[in-house]
């Protein structure tokens, strides 16, 4: 509950009443606000009291708002006579016939032009005086269209003749036959007044929300983005240049491979064979000196040659295997996203 000087009806209804010589005594619950005539002003409230043992119903109690204390979230009402009742008509200088329970009421513009009725009421809990109060169209209406708040200097007070019918009471409270219609007059500023806490204020505000949300994000992507597409054309430059070093290294490993592994073969003379175009080959083989010194000089020569290419093989310094180019690749490029 409040605690300021500005209280509302919201607040207060169905708040438990204590009363009698100590303070103590359960009196009932608020269940209504009643308002001056002719004026902005909330005069004091209605007490429900409970029936006598649950058979015998009790009239209710008119609490003045000169005439309670707020206690521990509960109303007190004082015990003086000018607190309750006709005491407290008396001491305010009002008309109880004449007084209006404004909550319900329609608010409407002289032009017939309708905002719903009144919710709640914000007022003065020492003065009575109104600050403001709620226009309420009902749970599907305030849901979807919201709630109008109307200030003081736009409420032009009760009028009758318009409106709906309201049950008349006289001073004990018992209703008489006789009814009229009345609501709340208000000026035309009104209908410039925007409704909130609506479906449609909510959608509005939301998209607005995620439109600058999503402006935000893409502000910021901006320059990551910019990096990223540096980086990895860095990083795709620097791997084709690595693949590019790494074909060289490797150009011609094969044949150098090769070239290799026959002077290795070349250094066994057990397993290496004769040259495949040989005299021996096309002519068969003669018992004559003339094809034994010619086979012989033959030999001694592929002998030569094979001595002279496993010496070079030997005084040759051994080449380093080339390494995977894909891996120099993936180096090169993890070094570029790391900024090195």
């Amino acid at each position: 509950m409040a605690t300021s000087k500005l209280i509302s009806t919201k607040e207060l209804t169905g708040v438990r009443v204590l009363g009698g010589k100590n303070s103590t005594k359960r009196i009932g619950k608020i269940r209504n606000f009643v308002f001056a005539p002719g004026q902005r002003r909330c005069v004091g409230f209605v007490v429900k009291r409970p029936d006598f043992l649950l058979m015998f119903h009790r009239k209710d109690m008119f609490v003045s708002i000169e005439g309670y204390d707020l206690e521990d979230g509960r109303v007190v009402v004082r015990n003086e006579p000018s607190a309750t009742d006709r005491g407290a008509c008396k001491a305010l200088g009002v008309d109880w016939d004449e007084c209006v329970l404004w909550l319900g009421l329609p608010v409407m513009c002289e032009d017939g032009t309708k905002f719903g009725v009144v919710g709640d009421v914000t007022f003065n809990r020492f003065s009575g005086e109104v600050v403001s109060f709620e226009t309420d169209g009902g749970a599907t209406a305030n849901a979807l269209l919201g709630k109008r708040v109307i200030p003081a200097e736009y409420i032009r007070g009760f009028r009758r003749g318009m409106g709906v019918a309201i049950a008349q009471t006289n001073q004990a409270g018992q209703e008489v036959e006789e009814a009229e219609l009345g609501a709340i007059l208000v000026s035309d500023e009104v209908k410039n007044l925007t409704a909130e806490g609506g479906v449609a204020e909510a959608a509005g505000k939301a998209t607005a929300v995620a439109v600058d949300k999503v402006q935000t994000t893409v502000d910021a992507a901006k320059p990551v983005v910019k990096n990223a597409a540096k980086k990895t054309g860095e990083a795709v430059n620097k791997g084709a240049y690595a693949t590019g070093k790494q074909i060289a290294r490797s150009k011609g490993m094969f044949s150098e491979f090769k070239e290799e592994y026959d002077k290795a073969r070349g250094a066994k003379p057990s397993t290496t064979k004769a040259p495949a175009k040989s005299s021996s080959s096309k002519t068969p083989a003669k018992t004559s000196s003339k094809s034994t010194t010619k086979k012989s000089t033959t030999s001694s020569s592929s002998a030569k040659k094979t001595t002279t290419r496993a010496s070079s093989a030997k005084k040759a310094p051994k080449k380093k295997e080339p390494d995977n180019m894909f891996a120099a690749f993936k180096e090169e490029f993890d070094k570029a996203n790391r900024g090195e």
